[in-house]
This record gives structure tokens, C-alpha cells and sequence, in this order.
């Protein structure tokens, strides 16, 4: 326990009387943190509504927020991670196809490890015709290229009874849930209506599972020579193409396009990581868009957040004015408005960015089809300094208020 000495002259002052006679007492106080404690607490006790909706607003803010940088994050890094050692070869006229008889040249090109062509029709399944997708592939360099067996969505032993098997089919999660398909399962697709092709049987030799939530294996997958035998064509839609070092592949896809400049199949051959890049700048700047949202529903929070901390402040400036009149410094009075604006936004934030780090990943495989959705340490590192700084702003206008109280004026006012 402490004591606080005041001078009665100055209290009869504040109220306007004239001082009869100077003379000093001493009133019995708790310490100075303890009554600064004890005034936090009793204000989120008196306005818990308040700070009840306060709070979900900002958790609910700061969890778009992360989830949004999550987005920008994995939009802005994984097209520079993602297949930086694959080139995709397409016939320079988009409405030709390739002859299958360039694959073996493309495999013994220096710098290619590995060579996978592919081409694929619409099929129908099923009484009702469901349409389904079917993508034939060379079997031996589309598992090596597509590392579903090392990454673990392919059994390896899927894999080599698939590789042995003339008509066998690999399956996506996705399809074999919605059709109910299941291993060591035959099946008939149908060609489309007025496509002169007879029926296709196929035997289920393995389901590729999701990545990361996300189906990234076409509908059905199927041997190479089988979908030519069927479909009496020697011709692929495009060659999926490994080289032996990821920084060389621009060089590498130069050469292959000059290689077959003056053929009669001229290619276009550029780096996976290219393509998916200029697929992102065609659809939109992601940054720009994201950006704009979490400027603006930050800027909507701040709004929240000021006029909470006003109102709190604006029903208590007699308590302020009493408390600098008995002898509280001005620097604990206005700390007191940041400390409250501080609890009432920073844990809420930061529930909100745990709930981001939660939900960022499977809802964004869900809905948007992305893969590696997450906060990263600079994104965290971010939705703290902006979490501090929005309380800091929230708090600064009200903490002047107080900082220029007229004790005698709002003391007569009562």
C-alpha cells in the first residue's frame, strides 16, 4: 500500500471555491500498477459488449487477412517453384497436333533426362453418360516426371501393376469417389456422340491421391500405345519434357525449338515455370487484388477499432479528470488508453492469424484448387507490426483527448 498526498487549496480550486485555509492529508491508495490494473479490467468489465464485438471484428479481420497473404504468398512463390526443371512442347500452330515419332528425338536430346507425351479425349461413363476425362501418357516417363509415387499419392506397387498392365488405368481420388470406382475394377467408357470409336475397357490399377487437398491428376490416365491402338492416331496434343539441370532450361528449350525450326512440325517449347507465370498475369495481378482487399478491410477495422476506443474514452473522461487531478501522471493516464486498445484488438488479431494458419491451407485447396497455401514467417512478422500499429493508431486521438483535459471544467460539469 501507498499514500497520496494532495493539498486541499488545489481540490477547492478545481471546483471554484476560494481556499479557506491550506492544510495537507493523506488518502490511503493501492500502488500505481496495481490501480492501473484494477481501472483495466474495470473497464472491460463495464463495456465487455463492446470489446466482445470489437474483438470478433478484428479476429474475423485478421483472419481474411492471413488468408489473403497466404494466397498472395503462394501465388507470387510457387510458380518460381514449382516445375523449374520441365519444359511443355507444343505444335507452333495451335490447331495441329504433334507426330508421336519426334518423342524418341526429344528423349536423346542433350540436357533431357526424361520425355513424357500425352494427348487425351472427352468420354462418357456409365448409364447415365457422365463425362469423364481421359488422358493417355507415356507410362515410364509420366510416373518418373510427375513423382507421384516418390511424393507417396501412388502406392508403388499401383504403380508397377499399372506399368504392367496393357489396359490398365490410373485413377484420380476425385473420380473414383464420384463414380465409386475401386481398385481391380473393369469398366467401359463410351465415345462421344458421332465420334466413329468403339467402347474402351479399362482395369483400375491405382487411385492417385490429392495433393495437399487438391485433385491434380486428370480423370482417367491410361498407356500411351493403348489410346493409339484404340483410336488408330499417331499423334500427341503436347510432350511434357525433364532436363538434367533446372538452370539450364531455357537454353535447353531454345535448342529444342531450333532443332525443329524448319521441320514440317515446328514447336513451342517453353519452361513450365513461364507458362504458369504468364497464365497468372493473363487472369489477373493477384498482388494488386489482394492488396486492395486487405487495404480496405483493414481501413474498415480501423474504423471499429477508433470508435470503440473514442467512446470508451469520451465515457470516462470524468474518471480521467479525477485521476489526474488526485496526482496521476499524464504519461499513465494516456499509456492507460493504449494498454486498453492494445487488449482489446492485439489478442483478437492474433487469434485471427492463428485461425488464417489453420484454415488457409485446406480451404484454399477446396475452393481455389491451390496447392502450398501458407503463412510464411515475413507474413506473420507482417499481421504483427500491422496488428501493434492499428492499435497504436486507434488509441493515438483519444490519448491526446486525455492529454488535454481541462480537470476544472469537466470537474464543475460532474
Amino acid at each position: 500500500m501507498g499514500v497520496l498526498c494532495f493539498q486541499s487549496e488545489k481540490a477547492l480550486e478545481l471546483t471554484g471555491s476560494l481556499p479557506v485555509k491550506r492544510f495537507r492529508f493523506a488518502l490511503p491508495i493501492k500502488t500505481a500498477s496495481s490501480a492501473m490494473l484494477s481501472l483495466i479490467f474495470g473497464t472491460i468489465r463495464r463495456s465487455w459488449l463492446r470489446m466482445f464485438l470489437t474483438g470478433l471484428s478484428t479476429l474475423v479481420a485478421f483472419m481474411l487477412l492471413g488468408f489473403f497473404l497466404a494466397i498472395r504468398n503462394s501465388f507470387a512463390s510457387n510458380p518460381t517453384r514449382a516445375g523449374a526443371d520441365l519444359l511443355l512442347a507444343q505444335p507452333l500452330n495451335s490447331k495441329s497436333q504433334l507426330p508421336v515419332g519426334i518423342l524418341s528425338t526429344i528423349t536423346t536430346f542433350p540436357g533431357v533426362r526424361s520425355a513424357a507425351a500425352f494427348t487425351g479425349t472427352l468420354m462418357l461413363y456409365g448409364a447415365e453418360r457422365h463425362p469423364v476425362r481421359l488422358e493417355a501418357l507415356s507410362s515410364d516417363a509420366f510416373l518418373e516426371i510427375s513423382r507421384v509415387v516418390g511424393s507417396g499419392e501412388l502406392p508403388a506397387k499401383q504403380g508397377s501393376t499399372w506399368l504392367s498392365d496393357p489396359i490398365g488405368a490410373l485413377v484420380s481420388a476425385d473420380a473414383a469417389s464420384r463414380n465409386k470406382w475401386r481398385i481391380g475394377q473393369t469398366f467401359t467408357l463410351h465415345a462421344m456422340p458421332g465420334v466413329p470409336l468403339p467402347n474402351l475397357a479399362l482395369h483400375i490399377d491405382g487411385i492417385i491421391a490429392k495433393h495437399h487437398g487438391v485433385s491434380l491428376s486428370t480423370d482417367v490416365n491410361i498407356h500411351l500405345g493403348y489410346f493409339r491402338r484404340w483410336s488408330r492416331s499417331d499423334f500427341v496434343s503436347a510432350i511434357f519434357i525433364q532436363v538434367t539441370q533446372a538452370p539450364r532450361a531455357d537454353a535447353v528449350a531454345r535448342a529444342i525449338e531450333l532443332r525443329f525450326a524448319n521441320s514440317a512440325t515446328p514447336l513451342r517449347t517453353q519452361t513450365f515455370k513461364s507458362m504458369l507465370q504468364g497464365m497468372l498475369e493473363r487472369l489477373a495481378d493477384v498482388n494488386s487484388i489482394t492488396s486492395v482487399v486487405i487495404a480496405a478491410s483493414l481501413f474498415g477495422l480501423f474504423l471499429i477499432c477508433f470508435n470503440a476506443v473514442i467512446h470508451s474514452v469520451s465515457e470516462r473522461l470524468g474518471e480521467f479528470a479525477l485521476l489526474k487531478a488526485i496526482g496521476f501522471p499524464m504519461r499513465q493516464l494516456t499509456w492507460l488508453v493504449f494498454v486498453e486498445a492494445f487488449l482489446a484488438i492485439v489478442p483478437a488479431a492474433v487469434c485471427g492469424i492463428l485461425c488464417a494458419l489453420v484454415v488457409a491451407r485446406p480451404l484454399a485447396a477446396a475452393r481455389l484448387n491451390l496447392t502450398d497455401v501458407t503463412l510464411t514467417a515475413s507474413a506473420l512478422a507482417e499481421s504483427a507490426v500491422i496488428a501493434v500499429f492499428l492499435a497504436v493508431l486507434s488509441a493515438g486521438l483519444p490519448a491526446l483527448r486525455v492529454a488535454r483535459l481541462n480537470c476544472a471544467q469537466l470537474l464543475r460539469r460532474g
